[in-house]
């Protein structure tokens, strides 16, 4: 009896439910939106750049000047040369751009090499240009009205970036699935340049606090966060955090999540393209593998149709039969409840097909049995034998799944399942 029991029955691993909880978290890469005005040389000549990217600067400061003949450029570069690294902080400037590189350096991905290298050649600049602008002070101070010197001051309050990538009029309206291909992506960094011509570019001005990321992601995360009304967003570049409202826009089938930002503008000004990660509240509850996750068909009834016989303990539908004689009646037969919906249960029983007629308690109205729905769910095997049990997914990650506990007809903590769900049938005996 044992060796035929044990060539019969199924051989299967189990899995214990535990409670649990899985990270939501989402690492991922935005393109950054934000209204952008750019300012245009009227002259021509050597230029000089008088305050650091990125910073803020007021009405009448100023941001650069132009020097036609390059007679005061030649001397304020002669008066700076060798001179913008003498100090601690300068270094120290440097040295934090390379360690950020550093931090996030990947030998399968270079996207990073360029952006690096421009950053390090605008800090250098920076530090050049900050030199220059005193020596610029005071040769303006020593000769009245330069000729052919032009100083341009700030238009307006806002922060002011020396850069240029062609996406200044992109909007949440307008932009396409084609600007997240960094390949392709180029900015031109404005500091590099010794001279310019008049209609040339020569800064840019960010006067408002409200800025957005666009985020290509997948349809289940777009459901997931369809509802949120916040979510906290770490930036990568300095580990900084910050609250967004989000939403979801579809464009050609892609959903792509916005984040809509009041503050932290300025610690972002010179960036398209920002590394973020999403910090979403963990999914805390049952934790199950996902292979032990199938599905089931059931038949649908309305509620009203269940019928109970209080001496048997039993649930069951009247089925209506057919005697020899051509006459028919209505019959008790116990079923199985697997899931309470809103107007309907889902059943289960051995006898059940469609087309078959119930009838409801204490009525004459009918009911023919159709098609079927699916449920899913995990095989519970605490008794030696498979019994299939609703579960209600709450997360989801590439290995394991957090379901809802505590739920009708469900899963308790404890509870044995089939770690492998599609190898195994209602009723398997387990061994």
């Amino acid at each position: 009896y044992y060796i035929f029991t044990y060539f019969t029955t199924v051989h299967i691993s189990s899995y214990e439910v535990t409670p649990g909880s899985i990270a939501q978290n989402t690492k991922c890469k935005g393109l950054v939106l934000r209204k952008e005005t750019l300012y245009h040389a009227k002259d021509s000549g050597y230029i000089n750049y008088y305050i650091k990217d990125g910073t803020k600067a007021g009405v009448g400061n100023a941001i650069c000047s132009i020097d036609e003949t390059g007679s005061l450029y030649e001397q304020m570069t002669d008066a700076g040369e060798g001179q913008f690294l003498i100090t601690d902080e300068a270094y120290g400037q440097l040295e934090e751009i390379a360690n950020h590189y550093l931090s996030n350096y990947s030998n399968q991905r270079f996207d990073k090499v360029y952006p690096f290298k421009y950053d390090i050649e605008a800090a250098l600049m920076e530090i050049f240009n900050g030199n220059a602008k005193k020596e610029m002070t005071k040769l303006v101070e020593q000769s009245e009205n330069p000729a052919g010197f032009h100083v341009y001051q700030a238009e307006l309050d806002g922060i002011v970036a020396f850069n240029m990538d062609g996406m200044e009029s992109v909007t949440k309206e307008n932009f396409t699935a084609e600007m997240f291909d960094m390949d392709s992506y180029k900015k031109e960094n404005f500091l590099k340049r010794t001279t310019v011509s008049a209609g040339d570019v020569l800064y840019k001005v960010i006067d408002s606090e409200f800025w957005s990321v666009v985020i290509p992601v997948s349809e289940s995360l777009a459901e997931a966060l369809a509802e949120k009304e916040h979510i906290e967003v770490e930036f990568k570049k300095d580990s900084s955090t910050a609250w967004a409202q989000p939403s979801i826009l579809t464009k050609d089938g892609q959903p792509y999540l916005i984040l809509d930002f009041k503050n932290s503008m300025i610690r972002f000004a010179t960036e398209r393209f920002l590394d973020l990660e999403l910090l979403m509240t963990d999914a805390s509850g049952l934790k199950i593998p996902n292979s032990a996750i199938t599905k089931k068909e059931f038949f649908t009834i309305p509620k009203d149709y269940i019928a109970r016989d209080d001496k048997e303990n039993k649930d069951g539908i009247f089925m209506e039969t057919t005697d020899k004689s051509g006459n028919t009646s209505a019959e008790f037969m116990p079923v199985t409840l697997f899931h309470e919906a809103e107007e309907e249960y889902y059943i289960d029983g051995e006898n059940l097909k469609i087309g078959n007629v119930i009838q409801k308690p204490d009525s004459t109205e009918k009911h023919t049995l159709q098609s079927k729905k699916a449920l899913e769910g995990v095989y519970n095997i605490n008794k030696g034998y498979a019994v299939f049990k609703r579960i209600e997914p709450l997360f989801q990650n590439e290995e394991y799944t957090i379901v809802k506990s505590r739920t009708s007809y469900g899963i308790s903590m404890y509870d044995h399942i089939a770690l492998d769900g599609s190898s195994v049938n209602e009723d398997d005996i387990i061994h």
